[in-house]
């Protein structure tokens, strides 16, 4: 079975002023955060082959914290402008374009696109807050998520 982990990016930090909302970093809180949904990830069965992020900071450190825990390179972790730029079209093309040995893949983006597809693929109204996944079963050609799985709620 493939699956895909859709993952909205860690609590940023909105006090550093000036910054762009693509350059605006994790804050503390979205660190710790990322890197305990990161572990409930693993103790629920599923690790990452390959995470395809969004470039915004946020998002981008999120995917290496998400890819440090689960022991990836950080080679492993791809930009995907699309993501940031909220296209849906760039995330299904991103599903078809996984190669054959990828069994899982996480996606790191922002909302309201990522509860949007969450909600669409699960048929129920599904808001992920920052640092909330949903793990869903991905059948046919093209790949498309077809089940939910998992659903990790922030615990803090």
């Amino acid at each position: 079975m493939r699956v895909v982990i859709l993952m909205r990016h860690g609590k940023s930090d909105w006090s550093p002023l000036g910054v762009s909302d693509f350059n605006r970093p994790l804050s503390e809180r979205g660190i710790r955060e990322a890197l305990s949904q990161a572990q409930a990830l693993l103790k629920e069965g599923y690790r990452p082959d390959l995470i395809l992020t969004s470039p915004a900071l946020r998002a981008w450190h999120t995917a290496h914290l998400v890819a440090q825990v689960s022991s990836l390179p950080h080679t492993a972790v791809q930009p995907h402008m699309g993501f940031y730029e909220e296209e849906a079209q760039a995330i299904y093309f991103a599903l078809d374009s996984l190669p054959q040995q990828c069994s899982a893949v996480a996606l790191v983006g922002h909302n309201p696109l990522w509860s949007e597809l969450a909600s669409r693929w699960s048929g129920e109204n599904v808001e992920l807050a920052t640092s909330e996944l949903v793990v869903f079963s991905l059948e046919g050609t093209p790949p498309r998520p077809v089940r939910r799985l998992c659903y990790l709620r922030r615990t803090g």
